[in-house]
């Protein structure tokens, strides 16, 4: 104000800026009232999450205590927030009971991850060792630096089964011994890696089935009589038909129902690779009525006496059939190396090559 009690402005003309009393401006406000309510959501989601995580999880050991599976673990914990629902199961224990027959399998420990804003993509780690046990005595035993699996799953059904529509497997150092009885073990696998990839298959006819492929870095397999067969590289690439029918039940009855619901095993290539010996198969088998495996598979190998190798305990043929593996091959080129064809066909438990009988194949659903 002027003398006159008039407004005074400054040199431009504009009224000065009047200032504002107490309070803080709204335009500060709302910013951190929005981050508030974002974080009230989240924490909401999060915990409607974990929530729903252990639900499942309950759901899901109920159904397999219908079926005569109990998993168990010592200890259970949850946690994650905000950005992830973890699990840990210290002292997991899966009792299975078949047709009076008891199988425990049990571990050290299983770390289960997944991302708040991803969580049907779940990271398992497993720490062992784990142990295969069955009431008669035999034991399965396996041990390994490090494992872990990351599988893509749907949420749980009316049934609480999930779906897996997608898993990678790794494992470093895998040590596997198979003992039927106590003090005698069968065999050890042990290799520098172990990998899985599985699919949902959108093969043509594979529908209802997976993708597989498999690898396994100087593996070695040790049989009880003390010989150690080994490779550099074995690697498996195929496809599985009908894999709703191997999910439940022992391994023969699972086999069973996969052959009645028509299931297929697809081979695009086993290769199994040992210096500069190369043999790749593939081909395609089912089971028939008697459980044995039949169908039609190519053996194509490069750099492999093959009639040594099956006369000297690879199958144990006799000499006329080792003479004839190893004559009879069509010339062909692998991986920019000449090789050696093979037609094999599985008939009636039977292995031929031609017209020419090599060995029998045993059922694998014991009938």
């Amino acid at each position: 104000m002027n003398s006159s009690g008039q407004p005074e402005f400054n040199a431009g003309g504009k009224p000065p800026r009047l200032k504002r009393r107490g309070g803080i401006p709204l335009g500060a406000i709302w910013p951190l009232a929005l981050v508030l309510v974002l974080a009230a959501a989240w924490s909401a989601y999060w915990y409607a999450g974990s929530a729903g995580a252990k639900e499942g999880f309950r759901r899901w050991q109920a159904r397999q205590a219908e079926m005569g599976r109990n998993f168990t673990c010592g200890e259970r914990r949850h946690g994650g927030f905000p950005f992830r629902f973890e699990m840990y199961c210290g002292d997991p224990r899966f009792e299975i009971t078949h047709d009076g027959m008891t199988t425990i399998v049990r571990a050290k420990a299983v770390n289960t991850v997944s991302m708040a804003y991803l969580p049907n993509q779940v990271i398992a780690e497993f720490v062992g060792p784990l142990y295969i046990e069955r009431d008669d005595g035999a034991v399965i035993e396996s041990t390994w630096d490090t494992s872990r699996m990351s599988m893509h799953v749907t949420p749980l059904g009316e049934n609480a089964r999930p779906e897996i529509s997608r898993a990678d497997l790794e494992t470093a150092n895998p040590l596997i011994n198979i003992i039927p009885q106590p003090g005698r073990t069968a065999a050890a696998y042990r290799a520098e890696s172990f990998q899985m990839h599985l699919r949902k298959s959108e093969t043509a006819g594979y529908e209802n089935g997976y993708d597989l492929a498999l690898s396994s870095v100087k593996p070695e397999l040790q049989l009880a009589d003390g010989r150690v067969n080994g490779a550099d590289n074995v690697s498996f690439i195929g496809g599985v038909s009908h894999a709703r029918a191997l999910y439940s039940g022992d391994w023969k009855q699972r086999l069973s129902d996969w052959r009645d619901a028509g299931g297929m095993l697809r081979v695009d290539a086993l290769r199994v690779a040992s210096g500069d010996a190369l043999g790749v198969l593939d081909g395609a088998l089912r089971l028939d009525r008697e459980g044995r495996p039949e169908g039609r598979v190519n053996l194509t190998t490069a750099g492999l006496d093959v009639s040594k190798a099956a006369g000297e305990g690879g199958i144990g043929l006799p000499g006329l059939a080792a003479f004839s593996i190893g004559a009879l091959g069509s010339p062909v080129e692998i991986e920019g190396r000449q090789a050696s064809r093979l037609g094999l066909r599985l008939q009636d438990g039977t292995l031929f090559l031609g017209p020419l009988g090599l060995t029998r194949v045993p059922s694998l659903t014991g009938q």
